[in-house]
């Protein structure tokens, strides 16, 4: 068995005994040449590895890179300078290679696009891929699915299954063409290389429809049912109105002022024909933006309309205003400072938000506005022949320039606005880690769970639209004040204390906050869930019971695995059984299946984010990747990215997060044939996308074996997350969550080949079971990754024969 690494990636090492933390990262990679996995077992080293130190971990990201032209030789004298090439690579990569790129975490379309466009107005399909890429996904910008779809054709219509493959999504979706289910059905078959052999195609989403159908019910009811109470929407749709209102006047402004420019023009005695055309075209472009804009601030006005009358039409039980606090008796002493000021600290992050939204929708529309200005520079410097042509082309341009420079003093803005509130909130937490000095709190009811995110929660059973929650406080200096979500609460003589509170959305918070006569405070925080009912995805077919040596002409390749289990972190809650799930993943996949692996228990960014440039630098398009993570996730509320978070994340900052996004990435440039991401994490579910080729059950043994080499050279980017874009247990399966222990269950079990897909129905039933039992609903998903090259195939498990 050769090392997880090829030679020459780690570099040579010398091991001192006052080195110990670098001694076990020594041994744990050459142990991986005999049975045992690679580990980084509790390492907080802050040494460099994989020749980056961990200032420096950003040169290991994926970003768009350019490379220089290479100089050939033509004949015996004549050199040449051949063309810059893009590719997809590490920022050190990319820096040794003398190209250009930009950063990743400041790369948006424009960047993306000079990379890519030229090389895709040339006809190749990989950069036409990407651009469609680009325009999807907006970067930074709005996305524009429409244009993706034309690139994505152009490419697919020459055979590029990635394109194909995201053609096909943008259909099944109605994303930019018309939502056509047998369109993208066919384009997927295409994707597969199975439309022009003699083998069935049939796909997981075929097999499934009925079951999402039913799901989209459930959950269009459920929308229903958590619209009843609209105060903080009702709010933010009037505010959206005002901003939209008031982008309207400035449009009409512009317009006005151009009409008034192209009346005067038009009136002098020797008019300038090329301003006009250029002021006349500008009037016009104006006005289809007023009327886009019009439009959306009807659109706004009926929703806020229906809003309106939709709070008016629930019942006044319901409608539950926020109480000022009633005043202390005259014997007790004032309300601490502290208090007011954390109120305060609370108002200004309110406000700096509300401002955030503001800008952020202003940046929005003026990179339309933008963008719409270059398309027409573009047309008339093609069209301009006179002399006067060309000064009005240039007029236009100086305008764009300025244009383009209030679009970068507004993103400076954002930017410091952005920091501006990620400090505020880090102020606003630090009095409550105060906790364990304060009074005690303890929570009796509801029976709290801790959950792989940054708060604990609890699923309600049924839907209801008060939940009472009790506890017992107990404070020895005496008990000041104790508030439930800003509400004034009155223990009894035993310090046991109940609250009523309003359950009107997805997710409830509930903050209970208690101060003792010695000013010190305590927090305690938690979620209420409301009931769920979505059908997860199910299959009827039983694992098939084959290995390796049923097929021996199918050359399977070799399997490596990543495994990260993130229990202790050094800025939020601990989990406990993060860890243990990784080391039993990791021990089930060497001694059942034969997969060479690399453990990491408590890793930080750079340590993760090494590991993955590991990959990329050993695999071949011949290997296999099983990616396991389990720890913390959350969801970045300003833009709903989906993120993990290594053992040196912050709550609120994401600076050592890693979002989806770019894990993403990563799996796009990994050579591995087939990769399966499997998370164990809160909202790790937010990066599911696609569709998967499912091997059809009655297809003949001839067929069966013709259609895995068919697998065999197409990529699988698949996902498979232990819920949607909710918490999950961290608990429920004795020293597991209930996620891993079903999924370590049905690998256990499993006798013979089996694909993803089937691995997923094993443990999606077994979940949902497994966590109804404790109080909580929680619902595994499954498909492929969006924009990371997958081609059709699963993922295959063949245990050892």
């Amino acid at each position: 068995m050769k090392p997880f690494c090829k030679p020459g990636v780690f570099g040579s090492f010398s091991v001192k005994p006052a080195k110990i933390h670098n001694f076990c990262l020594i041994s744990a990679l050459t142990v991986l040449v005999g049975c045992a996995a690679t580990s980084v077992s509790e390492l907080n080293d802050s040494k460099a590895t994989a020749g980056y130190d961990p200032k420096d971990t950003d040169k290991l990201f994926v970003v768009d890179c350019l490379l220089p032209g290479q100089v050939r030789k033509l004949g015996a004298r004549a050199m040449y300078l051949t063309a810059r090439r893009p590719i997809q690579t590490t920022a050190g990569d990319c820096e040794m290679r003398g190209g250009e790129y930009v950063a990743y975490d400041r790369a948006n379309a424009a960047s993306s696009l000079k990379i890519w466009l030229p090389q895709a107005q040339q006809g190749d399909p990989e950069a036409q891929v990407k651009v469609g890429e680009i325009y999807e996904k907006g970067l930074g910008g709005m996305a524009d699915p429409k244009l993706a779809a034309e690139w994505y054709l152009k490419a697919a219509e020459k055979g590029n299954s990635q394109a194909q493959i995201n053609l096909g999504y943008l259909y099944e979706k109605g994303l930019g063409v018309k939502q056509d289910k047998a369109t993208a059905l066919n384009w997927y078959r295409k994707a597969s290389g199975l439309a022009n052999s003699d083998l069935q195609f049939s796909s997981v989403i075929e097999a499934n429809y009925q079951q999402q159908l039913t799901q989209l019910r459930e959950e269009s009811q459920g929308y229903k049912e958590e619209a009843e109470n609209l105060r903080t929407q009702l709010d933010a749709t009037r505010q959206q109105l005002t901003e939209q209102k008031q982008q309207s006047r400035t449009i009409e402004r512009q317009l006005d002022e151009t009409r008034n420019r192209l009346n005067q023009e038009k009136g002098k005695a020797s008019r300038n024909e090329g301003l006009i055309e250029s002021l006349q075209q500008e009037v016009e472009t104006k006005k289809s933006h007023l009327k886009n804009q019009q439009q959306q601030v009807s659109q706004l006005e009926k929703q806020l309309k229906a809003e309106e009358r939709q709070l008016k039409s629930q019942p006044k039980s319901q409608v539950i205003a926020r109480q000022e606090p009633k005043q202390a008796p005259a014997t007790e002493e004032s309300e601490p400072v502290e208090e007011s000021q954390v109120n305060t600290s609370e108002n200004n992050l309110a406000e700096m938000e509300a401002r955030l939204k503001t800008l952020e929708s202003q940046y929005q529309a003026s990179s339309a506005q933008i963008n719409m200005e270059v398309n027409t520079i573009e047309e008339k410097a093609k069209q301009a022949s006179s002399t006067q042509e060309k000064l009005a082309v240039e007029t236009l341009r100086t305008k764009l320039s300025d244009s383009k420079s209030h679009l970068l003093a507004q993103g400076g803005q954002i930017k410091e606005l952005k920091n501006a509130i990620a400090k505020e909130k880090s102020n606003l937490a630090q009095p409550l880690t105060l906790a364990k000095a304060g009074p005690s709190i303890e929570i009796l009811d509801p029976p709290v769970k801790l959950t792989r995110g940054t708060e604990p929660s609890f699923r309600l059973r049924s839907a209801t639209k008060i939940k009472e929650i009790i506890g017992k406080i107990s404070s020895p200096t005496g008990l000041r004040s104790l508030q439930i979500n800003e509400l004034p609460v009155q223990p009894d003589k035993d310090g046991v204390f109940k609250s009523e509170i309003p359950i009107a959305s997805a997710s409830t918070s509930v903050k209970i906050v208690a101060t003792d006569k010695q000013n010190r405070r305590s927090l305690i925080s938690f979620n209420l869930l409301a009931p769920t009912q979505s059908a997860a995805q199910t299959f009827d077919e039983a694992p098939e019971s084959m290995t390796s040596s049923t097929y021996p002409s199918v050359n399977f390749g070799k399997f490596y695995a990543l495994i990260i289990g993130n229990n202790n972190y050094a800025s939020m809650p601990t989990l406990n059984t993060s860890a243990n799930d990784a080391k039993a993943v990791d021990e089930v996949l060497r001694s059942r299946y034969g997969f060479q692996t690399k453990l990491l228990i408590n890793a930080n960014r750079h340590q993760i984010m090494t590991a993955f440039n590991d990959l990329r630098q050993s695999l071949t398009d011949q290997d296999n990747l099983l990616i396991y993570y389990a720890g913390h996730g959350e969801i970045d509320k300003s833009d709903e990215s989906a993120y993990w978070l290594p053992t040196d994340a912050e709550p609120n900052n994401t600076a050592n997060w890693l979002s989806s996004f770019n894990v993403t990435q990563y799996l796009n440039v990994i050579p591995a044939r087939h990769i399966l991401v499997i998370a164990d994490s809160c909202y790790s579910g937010a990066m599911t996308q696609g569709a998967i080729v499912r091997l059809p059950k009655d297809m003949p043994e001839d067929k069966r074996e013709k259609w895995l080499k068919f697998m065999m050279n197409r990529k699988a980017r698949t996902v498979m997350t232990s819920g949607g874009e909710e918490p999950v247990l961290d608990s429920g399966g004795g020293n597991h969550s209930v996620f891993a222990k079903a999924l370590l269950n049905a690998l256990k079990s499993n006798k013979g080949m089996m694909v993803d897909y089937e691995l997923f129905r094993i443990v999606s039933g077994q979940v949902k079971k497994s966590a109804s039992m404790v109080g909580f609903q929680q619902s595994p998903e499954y498909s492929a990754l969006q924009h990371a090259g997958h081609e059709g195939s699963p993922f295959f498990f063949v245990p050892k024969g």
